[in-house]
């Protein structure tokens, strides 16, 4: 029974995101030819209430009534729905949603699989949540051996297609947050031992300058400024490098991106990835390092 509500509470989610302002009638009709609910039972009004009480308790995510109209939608107010979270939660729901009603088009719709997309993620989210502890067994890449960590979860980042941990060693580490990559943890379990993150502490701003995921010590920010083709400049447009990237120029050949960040190895690789449809005009220190990366890569091949 548990199931087949958490299925209801996802099929309410996915309707009101797509439909938008919908009355408890419409709802209803909408329930009766829903392909989850199998009995063809109706909607009563006691049950749809329990179900908005459940999800803005099990998801965070309320469902309001516009008594204008008396019509239910989706409050995006708040601080989960500035936050990112809320787009990314109900974007999965949806996706969730869509395929389940349609089963004839699963094997036409193809994922790329995350390899830390399961593992330990929950015990992360849990810690962070009650401010506990991990006990973790990590070994990095670069690491000859496995070693026993026990740290402050401070926040997640999703960076392609693997999750980060940003947490402080409770002993012997940095005053900020290092990343643990989940998919390099051996074994997490979430301690009795409690922690409190700094009030100074803030994701979003500890991210402002940064990109990717790498940190290092005493790296400063830089203004960057990057020369797009004017054929990849779409692709920069609806899905920018980073979040503090602004357009300043656009001509029919190429337009400029401006960048405040710290220019770190993600992000060289990343604008190397584009070839010569991108050229770094300032500052010089990275024109150079890109320079000296192609010079490499051509005597490999040359």
């Amino acid at each position: 029974m548990a199931k087949n509500y958490f299925k209801s509470y996802i099929w309410l989610l996915e309707t009101l995101q797509s439909r938008g302002h919908l009355t408890f009638k419409q709802i209803g009709d909408l329930w009766l030819r829903s392909s989850i609910n199998n009995e063809q039972k109706e909607l009563a009004p006691r049950t749809f209430a329990n179900h908005v009480a459940a999800i803005s308790e099990i998801f965070g995510i309320d469902i309001v009534c516009d008594r204008r109209n008396n019509t239910y939608k989706i409050d995006n107010k708040g601080e989960i729905g500035s936050s990112g979270l809320h787009d990314w939660m109900m974007e999965a729901l949806s996706l969730n949603n869509l395929v389940n009603e349609s089963a004839s088009l699963r094997s036409r719709i193809l994922f790329e699989s995350e390899p830390s997309s399961h593992r330990f993620l929950t015990d992360c989210i849990r810690a962070i949540r009650d401010e506990r502890m991990l006990e973790v067994n990590y070994q990095g890449f670069t690491m000859a051996e496995p070693r026993d960590f026990l740290l402050e979860p401070f926040c997640l980042k999703e960076y392609k297609r693997r999750w980060y941990l940003f947490a402080r060693a409770h002993k012997g580490g940095y005053p900020e947050p290092h990343s643990f990559a989940l998919d390099r943890m051996n074994s997490v379990s979430v301690s009795e031992k409690s922690f409190k993150v700094p009030k100074s502490f803030n994701a979003y701003s500890f991210f402002s300058t940064r990109y990717g995921v790498l940190l290092y010590e005493g790296e400063k920010p830089a203004r960057i400024k990057l020369k797009v083709c004017a054929r990849q400049a779409n692709y920069f447009r609806t899905l920018p490098l980073h979040s503090s990237q602004k357009e300043t120029e656009k001509t029919a050949d190429y337009s400029i991106f401006s960048y405040h960040l710290i220019p770190n190895y993600d992000f060289i690789h990343d604008v190397l990835y584009y070839g010569d449809d991108v050229e770094v005009l300032e500052p010089a220190e990275v024109r150079e390092s890109i320079a000296k990366t192609v010079e490499m890569i051509y005597s490999k091949y040359n």
